[in-house]
């Protein structure tokens, strides 16, 4: 059988085996219902006809017995008792006899056979009684009780054993009827199960077939997983090493940026350095000049060389200081430790203030009160430098010669969380908007190549994001700059957590 082939079974899908199972279900359990309904209608209409046929038919035999044993022998046994005249038994006999044929009848209409088995009984029943008819208007009872009686007593009996013969033969009917039908009734029962098995084996048969396609999908998937598990993990290992491996050259690279940019900001403040030794450096020449020409004059006294002296060392110690301020600002600060914005900012102005001035840039730090926050003093420090250098490369940039203006606002916001706000705005005319999201990339500069790296605000950004956990935004905007003057402007915000 095509269904039961196991390479059809194993070809077709999940989906088509459990439609077949539901089919084959659904119609067996249809054809199941109407098969024992067939045979249970069919026993049920042969039981109604078995009954009605068969017990009609002896019900019309139990009463032609009544009217022959009861009716007919009572009035006989009467008349011969001397009960009853002969009239009255003519009477009596007239009404038997036509019970009997009115039970005759619905005999011969209900049981044609038996009736024809006891038509020769009644054709003798009705020629008796027509003499007894001639015997009892004669009123010759001798007659009767010895030639009619004996004839009567012998055509009851013979009716009595026929009808018993055809009750019986009845009763062996019916329980015949019987049988058939408990064969019926059996072989609907037997049929019914082995319908029953078959759907059975059938559905156990397909849910096999399913639960082994499924459990092999399940098998396949799980192969596929774990082979897809392991070739993911080894691609996720293969890419962390790359990760890591990118990640250790970004180190490496930002950390020779950061040496570069330490080192173009120590250019800066080497020239500062220069810048500000060189008028010390001219008041000690002129001093030193100054006890040659006393000399040859005469005039060095002892007051002279006192006061002479006294301000070569005060030069001197100005130099030195000069020195150690440049020296802290160049040493590397190790730990991260709460420090004053404010102070840091004030400071950093200082070391190059000189340097302002000969650039002719007006700075102006606006501050209500103090703001800590915990980082790196120097890096911060360094963070300003980059933004004033930034501001001065862009006014030498657009030959901005004079009202060259810087303001330094530092701000404290609470919400959503305490923050200092750091905005740094100057009046070079601002960012150039084609080029505004790219000036924190590294080594991007719209300098000359002689003139700049492009990694001062890329290492800005770096130190405020990844060493103080804030950030750096720049936008251009309007503002007077504290005078009557519109000016366009590039507005630096620093964003430092206070926590």
């Amino acid at each position: 059988m095509k269904l039961l082939d196991k390479n059809f079974l194993d070809r077709l899908s999940i989906a088509k085996k459990s439609f077949l199972l539901l089919m084959i279900t659904t119609l067996g359990l249809l054809f199941l219902g109407g098969v024992v309904h067939l045979g249970l209608y069919s026993i049920n209409s042969e039981t109604k006809r078995i009954y009605s046929e068969k017990v009609d038919k002896i019900a019309a035999l139990h009463h032609l017995q009544v009217a022959c044993n009861i009716d007919l022998q009572n009035r006989l046994h009467r008349y011969l008792s001397g009960t009853t005249d002969a009239s009255h038994t003519i009477l009596d006999l007239q009404k038997s006899l036509h019970a009997l044929n009115r039970t005759f009848g619905q005999l011969q209409h209900k049981a044609p056979v038996a009736a024809q088995k006891l038509n020769k009984n009644m054709d003798a029943f009705n020629k008796t009684f027509a003499d007894a008819y001639v015997l009892l208007e004669k009123n010759d009872q001798k007659q009767f009780r010895e030639r009619l009686y004996p004839r009567l007593e012998d055509l009851i009996t013979q009716c009595n054993r026929t009808c018993n013969e055809l009750i019986d033969h009845d009763i062996d009917t019916i329980h015949e009827k019987e049988r058939v039908i408990d064969e019926h009734y059996y072989g609907t029962l037997i049929a019914t199960i082995l319908m029953i098995v078959t759907i059975l084996l059938l559905s156990s048969l397909l849910a096999f077939s399913i639960y082994t396609s499924v459990r092999r999908l399940i098998f396949g998937l799980s192969d596929i997983v774990s082979k897809k598990t392991r070739e993911y993990q080894e691609l996720a290992l293969h890419m962390e090493y790359k990760v890591n491996k990118e990640v250790v050259k970004s180190r490496e690279k930002d950390q020779i940026m950061y040496q570069h940019a330490r080192l173009a900001a120590m250019g800066e403040m080497i020239g500062n350095i220069a810048h500000q030794w060189r008028q010390p450096l001219n008041a000690l020449t002129v001093l030193i000049q100054s006890f040659e020409v006393k000399s040859m004059h005469g005039a060095l006294t002892e007051e002279f060389i006192q006061k002479q002296v006294k301000e070569g060392l005060r030069l001197a110690n100005q130099m030195s200081n000069t020195i150690e301020d440049f020296k802290n600002f160049f040493s590397p600060h190790k730990e991260r430790e709460y420090f004053g914005v404010v102070e840091v900012i004030r400071d950093t102005l200082e070391l190059v203030d000189l340097f302002l001035k000969d650039e002719h840039i007006d700075i102006a730090l606006i501050a209500r009160d103090e703001i800590r926050v915990y980082g790196y003093v120097n890096e911060f420090s360094q963070v300003i430098l980059n933004l004033i250098n930034n501001a001065r490369d862009n006014f030498r940039q657009k030959k901005i010669e004079n009202d060259r203006r810087i303001i330094i606002k530092v701000e404290r916001k609470i919400k959503p969380e305490p923050v200092a706000m750091i905005s740094f705005i100057d009046n070079g005319g601002g960012v150039d908007e084609e080029i505004i999201d790219r000036i924190f990339e590294p080594y991007f500069t719209t300098k000359h190549k002689s003139t700049g790296t492009g990694i001062g605000l890329y290492m800005s950004s770096q130190i405020i994001e990844k060493q103080m956990h804030g950030f750096i935004t720049v936008k251009n905007i309007t503002s007077k700059m504290g005078t009557d003057h519109t000016y366009r402007c590039a507005r630096f915000t620093i964003i430092i957590p206070m926590k």
